[in-house]
């Protein structure tokens, strides 16, 4: 076997694998022996990973890129040479440690019983004191709310359709945590960077959200058309608000409890746009908005809820109306 089989990014969703087709499937295409340099070489050639500076200043240091933490995601259950490594970096890549706030975890939910499964186990590990977590379900057919509840979430069930109308009925409610936590049950929202998020909040931001389009950050799951008609929204929404956003359409937020008090009331969106109207009104209330860099991953299992065109239209509705509201 030669050295160029290393590693090599999975063509086959994990999905439809089981943990044992999996690590098999990996098994041929690693070698079963190499050294830590080999391995770290092989990574760069395959864009797992990037050089960085050291914090000496003499020595190289390696972080982990969009692919490799989805590499990662789709791996790391299995005992293997290269995903220690990557691990490894993967802790590097993510130092902020998780604050002593009071934290609310909102999770909309639609059929999402494997990725829920996956999500709420790793919050728990990565933030054992979380107050309270909060699944939204909109109408499973599947184990959804089973799963969610068994894992010690509370479970309401949405009264209409929609991620904006889940939202919207699940901030009404009352919440354990100073700071309430926004995350998708797809599995694409990274827990690692939660202690991140809070952390932008505990420094003063009255809502924290994460950037597919700042340094460090990225997606394994962003089209280019999609790519461009955020960067299109967002840069229109900057005109005509002053602001600084650097990716508008992603749901991955934090609030201040009493910041969202004062959004809440003026939310109206029923789908996706929601994430558009939440930067704009916080632009209208005058509300500390702080970005951090966030790695979007492809879903776990299941298929997408994205509706391109209809979403996009939908957005620049938002966009539209609230202009000529001013």
């Amino acid at each position: 076997m030669t050295e160029e089989s290393l590693v090599e990014t999975p063509t086959l969703s994990p999905e439809t694998k089981t943990a044992k087709e999996r690590e098999k499937r990996l098994r041929s295409r690693t070698l079963r022996f190499a050294s830590k340099s080999t391995i770290l070489s092989h990574l760069l050639e395959r864009g797992f990973i990037r050089k960085v500076a050291s914090n000496d200043g003499f020595h190289e240091d390696y972080e982990l890129t969009p692919a490799g933490m989805q590499f990662l995601a789709d791996y790391e259950d299995i005992n293997f040479q290269s995903i220690d490594l990557l691990n490894s970096l993967k802790l590097e890549t993510n130092p902020q440690q998780p604050s002593n706030a009071l934290v609310s975890i909102l999770i909309p939910a639609v059929n999402e019983a494997q990725n829920i499964e996956v999500l709420l186990n790793k919050l728990a590990l990565i933030i054992p004191g979380i107050a309270e977590t909060t699944v939204v379900d909109g109408g499973s057919t599947d184990a959804t709310v089973r799963v969610a509840e068994a894992l010690g979430a509370t479970v309401v069930l949405q009264k209409g359709t929609g991620k904006g109308a889940a939202l919207r009925q699940a901030f009404k409610r009352d919440h354990d945590g100073d700071i309430i936590v926004v995350m998708d049950a797809d599995g694409s929202n990274r827990p690692e960077e939660v202690p991140s998020i809070i952390a932008a909040i505990v420094k003063g931001a009255d809502i924290a959200k994460g950037s597919r389009f700042l340094k460090g950050g990225g997606s394994t799951d962003l089209s280019y058309i999609r790519k461009i008609g955020n960067k299109l929204f967002t840069s229109i929404v900057n005109h005509a608000w002053s602001g600084e956003y650097t990716d508008l359409c992603y749901g991955f937020m934090a609030f201040r409890q009493d910041a969202l008090q004062k959004l809440m009331p003026l939310l109206e969106s029923r789908n996706f746009q929601i994430e558009t109207e939440i930067c704009i009104k916080a632009r209208k209330l005058g509300l500390k908005v702080a970005e951090i860099p966030s790695i979007e991953l492809r879903r776990r299992y299941g298929t997408s809820k994205l509706r391109g065109f209809h979403d996009s239209l939908s957005i620049a509705k938002v966009v539209l109306r609230e202009l000529f509201s001013e």
